[in-house]
């Protein structure tokens, strides 16, 4: 079942307070409408009652789609950081409901799960459209260090992160956006061939996919934040 709890909300542009039901849980099997608020960006998001200026709560839930065998934690943007801490303690809560700590039936249904932890809304989509485009989470990261590599300008920062955005049979959509507030930066269009191009190399990619091996955060960010850093860069 999909969990929600009242919480007070303070407007960020003028601090107006309000009442919204904050979402503990998503179970994209029973509620599918959740999903697609996710997808179009609706899901918790509002408008403040006083000033009328677009108001989202940042993710702090789990989602479940035993359908298309996802489970995924998320949590605000802001955390990224600690995403080594925050993936230990996800990796527990997995356990208990799903994993090794889990009864039967939670195991059962575990086993069938990929894991993941997402930091913000624009990251959990995502692995949304992941699925709807039939793309490989792991493949599409590297598909991103590429194109880190080979385009110029490219906004990279501690503050951007570069998202898939939409997906077509021939090209591949994706922006960069500023991580706190997801304001789009740039779009930049890929062809998909360039995706399966990297899928086809197993061994090229070989060093670089390891990074991703029985990990809950598979994203490039977990590279080029936190601890992570220094070795990144050797």
């Amino acid at each position: 079942m999909s969990i929600f709890h009242s919480v007070t909300m303070a407007c960020g542009k003028c601090g107006a307070e309000a009442e919204i039901e904050r979402a503990a849980s998503v179970n994209a099997d029973m509620r599918p409408e959740l999903r697609a608020e996710i997808l179009d960006g609706s899901f918790q998001a509002t408008t403040c009652t006083k000033c009328g200026a677009p108001v989202r709560l940042p993710p702090h839930l789990t989602y479940l789609d035993v359908g298309r065998g996802l489970w995924v934690a998320a949590e605000p943007a802001n955390m990224l950081e600690q995403w080594p801490d925050v993936e230990v303690d996800v990796s527990r809560v997995f356990a208990l409901a799903f994993g090794g700590e889990a009864p039967p039936a939670g195991r059962a249904l575990g086993e069938a799960l990929r894991t993941r932890l997402v930091f913000g809304w624009q990251a959990l989509r995502e692995k949304l459209l992941c699925d709807d485009a039939g793309l490989d989470d792991v493949t599409l990261e590297l598909l991103k260090m590429a194109i880190i590599g080979q385009v110029s300008g490219a906004p990279m920062a501690d503050q951007t992160e570069l998202r898939l955005t939409d997906a077509d049979a021939a090209n591949l959509e994706l922006a960069w956006v500023v991580t706190l507030t997801e304001a789009v930066l740039s779009r930049l269009t890929v062809p998909r061939a360039a995706y399966h191009a990297i899928a086809a190399e197993p061994d090229g990619w070989e060093l670089a996919r390891a990074k991703f091996d029985d990990v809950f955060l598979v994203d490039l960010r977990r590279l080029i934040a936190g601890p992570d850093l220094a070795e990144a860069a050797d």
